[in-house]
């Protein structure tokens, strides 16, 4: 088990005081990223694709402050979500994952589990039939990009898109979710994945036949780099894939994408926002860092070293997790009434450096990933 940390617990307390202060600041709207100099945030009307992340986060702190106000918002809030069910959006998985079924998870009420499948399926089926890989779709919504279609795979899909595959399984038992999660990471090991353990970012498939047709980025530095937080997907939906199926094959391609991202992130673990920006070489004061990709990785390994008797391989992994978690605390600010105590703000995340969007940032999922990760360690538990 790992101990919990005086240091870790300042740091959560920060995080949720944050969570109730970027509440007041959005009000009915959804929080996305703050701008580091104004310290005001940037919102949707939507949640845009990390709205059940905020859902959840209201979940966490009501839960630990005892706030009936919070754990009623994030009910009204998942309801709230309920338009998008039919979106054709690979972030479905996020969406409904984080809010329904930890909704289902947490008050037992029926309703949200019905939620949870039916995103579930509709999620599912959204595979390419010819190879079984899970597009983005036809209308993704992420903020800053403008990139659609049932032909078009991320790298992110093995997380986004599988996460409700393991909910549904074990909430189930069918199959099918397995079946077709299962074909996705294969197509993913197959075509993203380099000998060296870096990622593409983007493939186009011929929808007909199922091969691929082009590899490109959107997000990255350059067509054949390896972005940052498309890595940390990708390790943390294959150790998700052995957590769920214990398939070792799954953990050891994960050990293998971390051992990448170890290799050539700071001694902390915290990525530049692109591992091969040619800058790192010529200027790496110009290159920023990505603390959200980190706590997207660090999360995954929280929940893994939770775990019970698991094989000495799985458990050698959750050796980077403190580390990380110290190197996250590092981008912390402090609150500047009292040095020593955290102001929970997360800084230092990179959202889009080819537009220079909210590139050096406090962005919404980081925050949500390193308070996910603080509270299963807390409480020993996951809310599933």
């Amino acid at each position: 088990m790992v101990t919990f940390e005086p240091r870790w617990q300042a740091a959560l307390d920060g995080l949720c005081e944050r969570v109730l202060q970027i509440r007041a600041a959005v009000a009915e709207r959804w929080p996305y990223h703050c701008d580091p100099v104004t310290g005001i945030w940037d919102t949707t009307d939507d949640g845009d694709w990390c709205g059940g992340h905020w859902v959840e986060c209201l979940r966490i702190v009501g839960e630990l402050a005892g706030d009936r106000r919070l754990l009623d918002e994030s009910i009204e809030r998942t309801e709230r979500l309920r338009a998008y069910l039919e979106r054709d959006d690979m972030f479905r998985g996020h969406r409904f994952y984080y809010s329904a079924a930890r909704q289902f998870a947490w008050t037992g009420e029926r309703k949200f589990r019905t939620l949870a499948l039916a995103a579930a399926w509709s999620v599912r089926s959204m595979a390419i039939p010819a190879n079984g890989a899970m597009p983005i779709g036809t209308q993704v919504q992420v903020r800053s990009t403008q990139l659609s279609g049932r032909d078009k795979v991320c790298v992110d899909n093995v997380h986004p898109n599988l996460i409700l595959d393991w909910w549904a399984l074990r909430e189930t038992g069918d199959e099918a979710f397995a079946e077709g999660a299962r074909r996705h990471l294969d197509v993913t090991w197959r075509d993203f994945i380099r000998e060296d353990g870096s990622t593409l970012e983007f493939i186009d498939y011929d929808v007909r036949t199922g091969q691929g047709l082009r590899h490109y980025t959107l997000l990255g530095a350059h067509d054949d780099s390896c972005w940052s937080r498309g890595q940390a997907w990708a390790i943390a939906g294959y150790l998700r894939a052995w957590e769920a199926l214990r398939d070792e094959r799954y953990l050891a391609i994960g050990r293998r994408l971390l051992d990448y991202w170890v290799r050539n992130s700071d001694a902390n673990g915290i990525p530049p926002w692109d591992f091969m920006d040619p800058a790192r070489k010529t200027d790496p004061q110009s290159v920023p860092d990505d603390t959200s990709a980190a706590a997207v990785v660090v999360e995954q390994l929280a929940r893994m070293a939770l775990l019970r008797d698991v094989p000495s391989t799985a458990s050698a992994t959750t050796v980077y997790l403190k580390p990380m978690i110290d190197g996250l605390l590092e981008h912390m600010i402090p609150d500047d009434s009292n040095p020593q105590k955290s102001s929970g703000i997360l800084s230092d995340g990179c959202f889009n450096q080819p537009k220079r969007y909210a590139n050096r940032s406090e962005l919404i999922w980081g925050t949500a990933y390193l308070l996910f990760t603080l509270y299963y360690l807390k409480t020993g538990r996951i809310i599933e």
